[in-house]
């Protein structure tokens, strides 16, 4: 009968469980696989022969401990959504803060240039009046009506 090699990945954990079903130190990984499977196999009674129960109840604990370890539990996943949201929701501040100071920033310059696009039309009819000699009266007429459409033109 011929041999064949089989090649099996295991994770760690696999390879320590392995490790603790070796009869003594000078087993091999290699051997032991093939003294267990054997064993399930029914060629060898003795391929089921583990070296201790409990190593193997221990190798199990140490791994549920780890994993248990490794794990947050669930307030330290709440704490830490709490500490994120808090975080964004101030830098949402933050840029709220920023953008109304920029509006307001924008609105008073708009003023200040809505300020200096329309003069002082008031001051303009007196200075024009005093320059007039005849017909003041119906020249401040004309002049009132000519600043009150400026006005209507404005508010558009």
């Amino acid at each position: 009968m011929a041999k064949v090699t089989i090649s099996i990945g295991l994770t760690d954990a696999e390879i320590k469980a392995l490790s603790a079903m070796q009869i003594s130190e000078n087993e091999s990984l290699n051997h032991t696989a093939t003294r267990l499977l054997q064993g399930i196999l029914g060629q060898s009674k003795a391929g089921l022969a583990l070296s201790n129960g409990d190593e193997i109840k221990e190798i199990v604990k140490q791994e549920v401990n780890a994993l248990a370890a490794s794990t947050p539990d669930a307030e330290e996943i709440k704490q830490v959504i709490k500490q994120e949201m808090a975080d964004a929701i101030a830098q949402i501040k933050g840029l709220i803060e920023k953008r109304s100071s920029e509006v307001a920033l924008l609105t008073q310059e708009a003023a200040s240039v809505e300020q200096q696009v329309f003069p002082d039309y008031s001051a303009i009819r007196e200075n024009i009046l005093s320059k007039l000699k005849t017909g003041k009266q119906s020249a401040a007429k004309a002049i009132d009506a000519f600043i009150e459409e400026l006005g209507a033109v404005k508010s558009e």
